[in-house]
């Protein structure tokens, strides 16, 4: 569903802009004059006062001071030479774990025995005012020693080393940063670390503690999957601006110490953090982990550049991300589909911690988990406005069953006159509710799928708005299943959104997402509720021709596997349900259409082109073909102007030219192809959006150039398949998700490479097969429709290999040998006939190449095998078996079996 356009900046988004624009202007002047300029301009006194407090700090976010990532040091110094077994108090050192901007960090243990285990000393560098430093950390160490949480790694002891610098010895943590630990994880592992944290922030915050510092390094994950925080009060420590009272060491100008790519704006523009701070830098974090990058500064060069992106970027909702956008390493491997889910509750969740104003913010950290949770537990959130529709839907996804079945019970028995009128009415009332509830939820889904979901069915890059949209529905509808058995509008109406999300899965050959085991089971589910309502004497028309295209999918599918005899039985199945809708009204437009589909896919499964696996049985498809043919001029004369009438004659002219194809009548076959590609053409003009149209118009440019290659025309195929290409190419990336469409564009090379060995170019046509060799990569399918581009491309490979012996003979040996091995039948009773016929065209070349290398044996074996794929046993005539398309290859065999003698 499309999203509203975003509304004009209010509150305190415009506000900044305000800011921004007088800061920008301010900073362009010599310092000198930025104070009139200030008091001169027009604008509200709050809004000067934050740009003077810009121009303050300013120059104070120095790259010096910032570059380390952390709490930095204004000047670099050498570092003190610690070794294994120096003391720093009661500790004992035993090795380096790493340094950072702060300073080392050492693994040590308790040197009087005091303490069993092992600590961290965190060993600060030298230019931090160490006495100022430890004057601050004492004030707060009464404060952290109260901060007993499983989650924060607790602090044991500070002071300072024989040289003078400042350490402070915590709880040993063995893990890694929270990013690196959730990068593998679920998005509900991810939201468990998170709760994590947030619990133990929240802790520190009941305690009056803040972290100010929170970023990955800061927050470990164990190997038990335990989330340790580090740091804490250590931040305050070393801020020049929380000296203690009376100390006289204030620095008023000097410039706090942040993390810039986790820091909140505030605590850029110098102010005091709040627990608001930690509210934002939470977010950062949370933003990281599901999306793998941070909401703004992506593409800063420099520390300087982080913290101004973070006062001036929107942080963008996360949903929208683009996976160019993302960091090298996302958080998952399928980051499509985890953007669906972050759609909605957890982008507002998200945006709400990271608003610029702190009031905007949570008001604590708990409001910000009791988000996360209520989103984990199908609650509405409240960072997502409470409309009814919103609430509607979260109650569905909690109470499936209750939704579903939309019925309360009775409270109990009636025990008296008072207190039975008072059951009925309380009933009567839950009943009401009930069905209200029920009702809503129907609507509600029935607007997705057939309002919403049709409007968008055919535009270029609908597919994943689709896919959301579809299984949105299906989860309300999934509340309703019960009901529908009672219920057939309902069924009909859950049916249709099963079969549609089938024709997205993989069920419709143009526009899919490639989830073909999926597309089954939501197909298998719609054909099962349409036996509730489709035979009912009320069904109507297009009831009944949406369950028929059910039946001609399950076909389609079957077909698509190999398993053609189950493929036949189940158009069978809708041929019933299409005599009784042509009965009713034979001019009828859906029942028309419903026979257009029904014979047309008919005789694909009978046998009208080696494209598809089929029974064999060509001559029963060019009848089936012509069926077809027939139903659509009938359509033409009942309803002439019917707006989709030049695609039914174009798809039914398009199967009878196939069937003219493998009956050697070619030049009816290009009239009819020609006719066709025309009808496509005005189609595809009329609705130049329809993403459907576009991809039929591509593939019929590629047939006739297949055609026109058989016929010799080398130069208007070699055209014709530029075309095509060019269309399949604009059509795909208009829809980036049609996985159907990326596979049709790879076959496509495979017409390119025969097209080329036809023309004599037999170097051309190996190097188009190894792309599309690469494109279909051995053992990634097992279904035919995969098979079959695979197999007819090494049988190319091997064909153009032979042409260029004797160099390249070996390497048609080892193409041919897979191409046999891929078309070997499954088991005996494999009813593929189109495997069978390719089988022994690769046998028959199998039997060439082995006589060009002078093995007359290995020949003779070929050459007898593949008259037996043919069905050419018992000196059975080729004219009695294979179509005039095939039956040169079986008499190639045949001449090379005698000559193998």
């Amino acid at each position: 569903m499309n999203e509203d356009p975003p509304a004009a900046p209010q509150g305190p988004a415009a506000a900044w802009a305000e800011v921004k624009a007088l800061f920008e202007a301010a900073l362009a002047l010599p310092p000198a004059e930025r104070e009139a300029f200030l008091a001169a301009a027009d604008a509200a006194e709050s809004v000067r006062a934050e740009v003077r407090s810009l121009l303050g700090h300013e120059q104070q976010l120095s790259d010096t001071w910032l570059a380390a990532g952390a709490l930095a040091e204004p000047a670099a110094a050498p570092r003190e030479a610690i070794a294994a077994g120096q003391r720093f108090g009661a500790w004992r050192v035993r090795r380096l774990l790493g340094s950072g901007g702060m300073g080392e960090v050492y693994e040590a243990e308790r040197a009087d025995g005091q303490f069993e285990g092992l600590a961290a000393i965190k060993l600060l560098k030298r230019g931090l005012d160490s006495q100022a430093v430890l004057d601050r950390f004492a004030l707060e160490r009464s404060a952290l020693a109260r901060l007993n949480h499983p989650h924060i790694a607790r602090l044991y002891d500070a002071g300072c080393s024989e040289s003078g610098l400042p350490y402070f010895v915590m709880e040993y943590v063995d893990g890694q940063p929270i990013d690196t630990a959730a990068r593998t994880l679920p998005l509900e592992g991810r939201l468990a670390l998170f709760l994590q944290l947030t619990d133990a922030v929240a802790h520190a915050h009941r305690n009056l503690l803040l972290h100010r510092d929170l970023k990955p390094g800061n927050v470990l994950v164990t190997a038990d999957g335990q989330v340790k925080l580090l740091d804490f009060g250590i931040a305050k420590a070393l801020d020049p601006l929380e000296a203690p009272a009376g100390s006289g060491s204030v620095t008023l100008n000097a410039p706090r110490p942040f993390t810039p790519q986790y820091a909140s704006p505030e605590q850029v523009r110098g102010e005091p953090a709040t627990t608001a701070t930690d509210v934002y830098s939470l977010g950062v974090l949370l933003y990281e982990l599901l999306t793998g990058v941070r909401p703004t500064g992506r593409h800063a060069t420099s520390p300087m550049e982080a913290a101004r992106s973070v006062l001036e970027e929107q942080p963008v909702r996360p949903s929208a991300l683009t996976p160019e956008a993302g960091s090298p390493q996302l958080p998952d491997a399928h980051w499509l589909a985890t953007r669906r889910r972050l759609q909605g509750d957890l982008d507002n969740v998200l945006l709400k911690a990271l608003d610029k104003s702190r009031e905007g913010r949570y008001l604590s950290v708990d409001a910000f988990a009791a988000d996360i949770r209520a989103y984990l537990a199908g609650h509405p959130v409240s960072a997502q406005p409470p409309r009814a529709l919103y609430l509607l839907s979260r109650f569905v996804r909690r109470h499936r069953v209750v939704v579903g079945m939309a019925v309360l019970a009775l409270v109990g028995v009636v025990g008296g006159a008072a207190l039975a009128l008072w059951q009925a009415h309380e009933a009567d009332r839950q009943r009401a509710l009930a069905q209200q509830r029920f009702d809503d939820v129907r609507k509600l889904a029935k607007q997705l799928v057939f309002k919403y979901h049709d409007q968008i069915a055919t535009l270029p890059g609908a597919s994943a708005a689709r896919e959301g949209l579809l299984k949105d529905a299906g989860a309300l509808f999934d509340g309703l299943q019960q009901a529908a058995l009672d219920d057939p509008g309902l069924a009909e109406e859950l049916a249709g959104t099963w079969y549609r999300l089938s024709q997205l899965q993989g069920v419709n050959p143009v526009v899919n997402i490639g989830q073909h085991s999926e597309a089954e089971v939501s197909l298998d589910k719609a054909l099962a509720l349409t036996r509730s309502y489709v035979l009912r004497p009320a069904a109507s028309m297009q009831s009944m021709a949406e369950a028929i295209s059910m039946h001609v999918s399950r076909g389609e599918l079957w077909q698509a596997r190999g398993e053609l005899a189950r493929a036949d039985a189940a158009l069978r199945e809708g041929l019933p349900l299409l005599q009784r809708a042509l009965e009713r009204d034979p001019r009828d437009g859906w029942a028309l259409a419903s026979a257009v589909s029904l014979h047309g896919v008919h005789a694909r499964i009978l046998g009208n082109q080696m494209g598809h696996a089929h029974l064999g049985r060509w001559q029963d498809a060019c009848a089936a073909a012509d069926r077809a043919r027939a139903a659509a001029e009938a359509t033409a004369a009942a309803d002439p102007k019917n707006k989709y009438l030049p695609d039914t004659l174009g798809f039914t002219m398009g199967e009878q030219a196939h069937c003219r194809v493998m009956d050697g009548r070619w030049a009816e076959a290009d009239a009819l192809f020609a006719r066709s590609r025309s009808l496509r053409d005005q189609m595809s003009a009329a609705m130049p959006d329809d993403i459907d149209f576009r991809h039929q118009r591509a593939v019929i440019y590629a047939h006739q150039a297949q055609l026109w290659s058989l016929m010799g025309r080398h130069r208007e195929a070699q055209a014709g398949l530029d075309e095509s290409r060019r269309q399949m190419q604009q059509a795909q990336a208009a829809d980036a998700g049609n996985t159907a469409a990326r596979r049709r564009l790879q076959a496509l090379e495979l017409f390119a490479a025969v097209q080329r060995l036809r023309a004599g170019d037999a170097a051309g046509a190996a190097a188009k097969v190894q792309t599309v060799l690469a494109a279909f990569p051995a053992g990634t399918s097992r279904r035919y429709a995969d098979i079959r581009v695979r197999a007819e491309a090494l049988l190319a490979g091997a064909q153009a290999a032979r042409q260029m012996r004797p160099a390249s003979l070996q390497l048609a040996r080892q193409q041919i040998g897979e191409a046999v091995a891929l078309l070997q039948p499954v088991h005996a009773a494999d009813d593929n006939r189109a495997r069978r016929w390719m089988l022994g065209q690769a046998l028959a070349e199998q039997a060439a190449i082995e006589t060009a290398a002078g093995d007359g044996p290995a020949a003779q074996a070929s050459a007898r095998a593949a008259l037996a794929a043919f069905g050419l046993q018992a000196g059975r005539s080729a004219a009695s078996v294979l179509p005039p398309l095939l039956r040169p290859e079986a008499e190639r065999a045949q001449a090379l079996l005698a000559a193998s003698r």
